[in-house]
């Protein structure tokens, strides 16, 4: 074979090149035809991580002012507490039909200009200095009514008073905020020691409407016909108390809120709180979950905390401790109702308003305005304190047994060196439900 016919290396080199190039082609036609019957892939941005919202900061926990020796040496304690921020973030005192009301100052509604309120029965003075120092934006009602369950009760036994004073409330909302929209959003029922009366007969006529309920170491039910009369729950019937504990039940099954702090108080002729909440516990089928109090005369012994069914169960047998579940009232509201309904803010820090000075109108404070459909043949509160008994009296049969002795000046007053304030509540183990709007 001549040179020319043996082909020299550069023509190897084109050829081989050549056929590359060809089979390169043949490969990328046969992969996109490939392709085309195969589902087609995401973009790569497909799986870039999602854009996380930035999620609103919870509101910071407000806390109350401790009852420090500094202030026990001034003649505070927990049946005289003191009265750290006034009216705070709410508007002076308007009375109503029946009670009177703190409204905030600003905000504390939704863009429907729905308000949450909190109609208190008993020591209502006691209470608002712990609402005001914690709430997030409820509206206060404040609501006493003398001595003994039976007042409250009575209070109440026409059918009537209840309807007209949530109307009365709607329309001083109204007439505060200039805003015919202004309604009730959510309500919640709260009572210490002889309110409790209030609450019961409300609820005789159903809850409709009533979201919430918080009892301060005041629920009492009658001796069982026949049955000594023992600190026992085998001796102590619910009748009296039944529409209550309708209403506990209903909050174990997560419809309601329901709040019922109780002291080891036994007032001798009636059953005591923590003879009722067991009785409570057993018709409900629960059990308490124990806790040691260490070496605080207050501490926490027991709670129950089923969906919206709190039970919390307190050390202390004297006044002293039964003065200290008005504090309750704070844990009862920040950390179960208001996060719960979501209750709308109110701005705290507006210019704060001064407590009532006592006496009206001879001590330089202004009287109370009037409601603007004020009953006049009820009986407005009195610029005074609030009248307050220490320990509570059934307002039903059973007959109501004679005031327990009052306490020793140095269980009130200096209330022994080593009596420690009392404790925080527990937190719940559970969240509470949200009512319906």
């Amino acid at each position: 074979m001549s040179e020319s016919e043996h082909p020299s290396d550069l023509g190897i080199y084109r050829r081989a090149l050549t056929i590359g190039v060809l089979g390169v082609g043949a490969a990328l036609v046969a992969a996109l035809a490939s392709a085309s019957r195969r589902p087609r892939m995401p973009p790569l941005d497909h799986f870039a991580p999602p854009e996380i919202p930035t999620l609103a900061a919870a509101p910071p926990k407000r806390t109350l002012e401790p009852l420090t020796p500094e202030l026990r040496r001034k003649g505070f304690h927990e049946c005289n507490p003191h009265d750290a921020l006034g009216l705070g973030p709410y508007r002076p005192y308007r009375n109503l039909s029946m009670g009177r009301i703190l409204i905030p100052q600003k905000g504390g509604h939704g863009a429907d200009m729905g308000y949450d309120v909190l109609i208190h029965f008993h020591g209502h003075e006691p209470a608002r200095k712990v609402l005001v120092q914690v709430a997030r934006g409820v509206t206060f009602v404040g609501i006493d009514k003398g001595l003994g369950s039976g007042a409250y009760s009575n209070a109440f036994q026409n059918p009537d008073v209840f309807p007209n004073l949530r109307r009365s409330i709607e329309r001083t909302l109204q007439a505060e905020s200039g805003d015919p929209r202004a309604h009730i959003r959510h309500l919640a029922l709260s009572a210490w020691s002889a309110g409790y009366g209030a609450v019961n007969e409300i609820l005789k006529r159903g809850d409709e409407g009533i979201d919430a309920v918080v009892l301060l170491d005041g629920l009492h039910a009658g001796w069982k016909p026949g049955r000594p009369h023992k600190q026992v729950s085998s001796s102590a019937d619910a009748a009296f108390v039944q529409p209550t504990f309708d209403f506990a039940r209903r909050a174990m099954r997560g419809e309601k809120i329901f709040i019922f702090t109780h002291s080891q108080i036994d007032p001798g002729e009636y059953p005591g709180t923590a003879v009722t909440a067991k009785l409570l516990l057993s018709s409900l089928g629960l059990d308490e979950t124990p806790h040691d109090p260490g070496g605080d005369p207050f501490g926490l012994i027991g709670t129950t905390d089923v969906k919206g069914l709190h039970v919390w169960s307190y050390r202390g047998g004297n006044e002293a401790a039964h003065c200290s579940h008005l504090t309750y009232l704070a844990a009862a509201v920040q950390d179960l109702i208001e996060p719960a309904w979501h209750t709308p803010p109110m701005d705290r820090n507006v210019p704060p308003t001064p407590a009532p000075k006592l006496g009206g109108e001879s001590a330089g404070e202004p009287a109370l305005a009037p409601s603007p459909d004020a009953d006049e043949a009820a009986t407005p509160l009195a610029e005074g304190a609030a009248t307050i008994e220490l320990l509570p009296r059934p307002g039903a049969p059973p007959a109501a047994p004679e005031r327990p002795r009052p306490p020793e000046p140095a269980e009130l007053l200096g209330l022994t060196p080593n009596l420690a304030p009392a404790p925080a509540p527990p937190p719940a183990s559970t969240t509470a439900p949200a009512p319906s709007e």
